[in-house]
């Protein structure tokens, strides 16, 4: 097998409180047909190069102290020297763009491996997945020697398993996956939903279950679950052939339209959002019900940021005493303080203090040809890339186009500032796809 760089600062940025993610393979068998690494055709072209995964001695270089110069990116990233109360480091991500509990694992055992590093190096992982392994007796010896090191989220996005069935086609049904939260939560995990995409046709209400998203809810935190994390389906707007078949698929068993409806938001890009109007009435519902549960919540999406209930859309607060220490300057923790204090958010709060000294070349490929694709590649450092955002009104991650209106600007100083808008309410009775009653 080949080695694979499954490493990396997440593409999300500064908007994410858990900048570093590890994925231990390069492919994920479970074939979910609305998974957004197809939309990655790096990662798609990966695959002609046969299945790759992770040395492990990579992954121990860094937790260590080894590793050179990227060694010492990912634990600034992680808060090596600056550990909170309990000596804890940031949260590493485990699962991005593959399921490390998926099929590839039962035949390779790399997660196994990898649960004794986080133990012996007291690193707190959040481990993404929809898999079952983690009932096995194997890997439940391993997580009950130090169970608070492990933040599992079970990612589940239908109740119904049928449907289930033909959209996430090799995954586990939903009640097995609901096993994983209940045995997870019982060995003395921190346990939730990861409600992500949230999907019409198929998350809201299907012929079995008509209140689909209150009974995923009510499944998982009867099984234990703390917290919830949730984002609404994106569309990718380029598609390969594989991936267009899957979409055609999914978009016949839900019985929405999908990228037609999209197509119409708003100018095309890689991948699209829905308007914040739209998605206003599944997005608060879902909300509304996490919270009488007394589930922590935390919202991916990013025009309703502001119903988070901390600084971490996975659904994590800083007071955890495990996984609290997460990166502060993110745009998530931004607008919850600005949100609640009435504070300006600065380019310094979306700015993590290793930026400055981070290439850009180090996060992600700088793709383009040319005097300027090379020079960036060589100089451009991550802090100019949240810059240039911050400041161009073009861009797509400029924060009053990416935040849906939530903010507004202002300027003290000489220098651009947000100041904490909220979104309009409009409160609507009917949203067309969504069914909710």
């Amino acid at each position: 097998m080949r080695s694979y760089g499954g490493i990396r600062i997440t593409n999300d940025g500064n908007d994410c409180a858990l900048p570093v993610v590890i994925d231990s393979h390069s492919h994920c068998s479970f074939g979910c047909a609305y998974c957004f690494s197809e939309n990655n055709f790096g990662h798609i072209k990966g695959r002609d190069q046969g299945l790759g995964q992770t040395p492990l001695a990579t992954v121990e270089a860094i937790f260590s102290g080894g590793g050179g110069k990227q060694g010492e990116l990912f634990r600034a990233a992680l808060r090596y020297d600056q550990r909170n109360a309990h000596g804890f480091p940031a949260p590493v991500q485990l699962g991005g763009i593959n399921d490390p509990c998926d099929n590839i694992e039962r035949q390779q055992g790399w997660l196994l491996r990898f649960l004794k590093l986080c133990i012996k190096y007291k690193q707190p992982v959040r481990i993404s997945t929809k898999g079952a392994v983690l009932l096995e007796p194997d890997y439940q010896r391993v997580i009950a020697q130090a169970p608070q090191l492990f933040w599992i989220l079970v990612s589940i996005v239908t109740p119904d398993e049928i449907l289930a069935a033909k959209v996430e086609r090799h995954a586990p049904p939903p009640k097995k996956r609901i096993e994983v939260i209940q045995a997870m939560s019982k060995l003395g995990c921190f346990t939730g939903l990861r409600f992500r995409p949230v999907v019409p046709g198929l998350s809201d209400s299907t012929p079995r279950y008509p209140l689909a998203y209150k009974t995923l809810i009510d499944w998982s935190a009867d099984a234990g679950a703390q917290a919830m994390e949730y984002e609404i389906i994106y569309v990718p707007m380029r598609f390969h052939g594989e991936q267009r078949k899957a979409w055609d698929r999914m978009e016949r068993d839900i019985g929405v339209p999908l990228r037609k409806v999209y197509m119409k938001m708003g100018p095309a890009q890689a991948s699209l959002r829905p308007s914040a109007t739209w998605m206003e009435q599944i997005v608060c519902a879902i909300h509304e019900h996490a919270k009488q549960r007394g589930m922590i919540v935390g919202v991916s999406e990013p025009s309703w940021k502001e119903l988070n209930d901390d600084g971490c859309c996975c659904g994590m607060v800083r007071t955890h005493p495990v996984f609290g220490n997460y990166e502060p300057r993110n745009f998530t923790q931004a607008i919850v303080d600005a949100r609640d204090t009435g504070k300006l958010i600065r380019l310094a709060d979306v700015t993590p203090v290793w930026a400055p000294t981070t290439k850009m070349s180090s996060i992600c490929n700088i793709g383009g040809a040319g005097p300027l694709a090379a020079y960036a590649k060589r100089h451009m450092m991550y802090s100019d890339f949240i810059k240039n955002d911050w400041n161009n009104a073009r861009s797509v991650r400029n924060p009053l186009t990416y935040f849906q209106g939530a903010l507004e600007a202002r300027v003290e100083n000489g220098e651009v500032c947000y100041a904490f808008k909220g979104q309009n309410r409009r409160n609507p009775l009917t949203t067309p796809y969504w069914r909710l009653k």
